[in-house]
């Protein structure tokens, strides 16, 4: 479902991303994972269309979709979430949602719009909202929520956007050992239920093993390794780049 070939990336005379080779296999859940400065996030950049690649090539679904606009590739399927939520904090829950479906739909707010539309644009907000866990905190101000429950709502907010591909940005950052397992889990569900592809890059190593049906480690810029987790987790490159032996258990 996605393609990144010969991807790179330099600022000044720092080679952030070098020749960064990897695909993504629809229904899967693909990890990249490395130290702090291995060039994840600029990575994320890269495929999002954030910043532009200096060579190389990004495909979705066989598109060449290289530099696109985030606008652009939401409306294909691809969505990216943040480390930090972007969720309007002081709007309801259900209007976080809502708000989604009408960029999606390019619904605007008229005086003339007929009540029906409104009444269609929540039901489908409850929906997805009910579909990560946060049925019955509709009328809860998002402010309200709990750190994890806020990311349970940045997902929905994904979601309403039809994606095909999420690309989530350490989504268990900062979150309690219970809420980890939740998100974790709530991943897994929405991969099983809507057969959607994930690209997530994250620090929690023990979590991506369990998640991923595939991993890519990079170091300084450059792929180490690219396999199943339990050939990364016997990759020796892995254990003295990234993991130093810590993990074995």
């Amino acid at each position: 479902m996605l393609g990144v070939s010969n991807i790179s990336k330099s600022f000044g005379g720092l080679r952030a991303v070098s020749d960064v080779n990897f695909e993504v296999e629809k229904s899967n859940i693909h990890s990249i994972i490395g130290p702090n400065g291995a060039g994840k996030t600029t990575l994320f950049n890269l495929i999002t269309g954030a910043i532009p690649p200096e060579t190389g090539q990004v495909k979705f679904d066989q598109i060449d979709i290289t530099s696109w606009t985030p606008e652009r590739l939401t409306k294909l399927g691809l969505v990216r979430t943040f480390q930090r939520t972007s969720v309007f904090k002081k709007l309801t829950v259900l209007e976080n949602v809502s708000l989604a479906i009408r960029s999606r739909e390019n619904i605007g707010f008229t005086a003339w719009q007929p009540k029906w539309r409104e009444q269609v644009v929540q039901d489908e907000a409850a929906e997805f909202l009910s579909t990560v866990g946060l049925a019955g905190r509709e009328y809860v101000t998002a402010a309200q929520l709990a750190h994890g429950l806020q990311r349970a709502l940045d997902i929905a907010i994904g979601l309403a956007l039809k994606p095909r591909l999420i690309l989530m940005d350490e989504p268990l950052a900062g979150m309690s050992k219970g809420d980890r397992e939740t998100i974790g889990s709530l991943i897994l569900g929405l991969r099983e239920s809507m057969g959607l592809t994930f690209v997530v890059v994250e620090h929690d190593v023990g979590m991506v093993m369990r998640l991923s049906d595939r991993i890519t480690v990079m170091q300084q810029g450059a792929v180490i390794a690219d396999g199943p987790p339990d050939e990364i987790r016997d990759n020796e490159a892995v254990r003295r780049a990234y993991l130093k032996g810590d993990f074995a258990g």
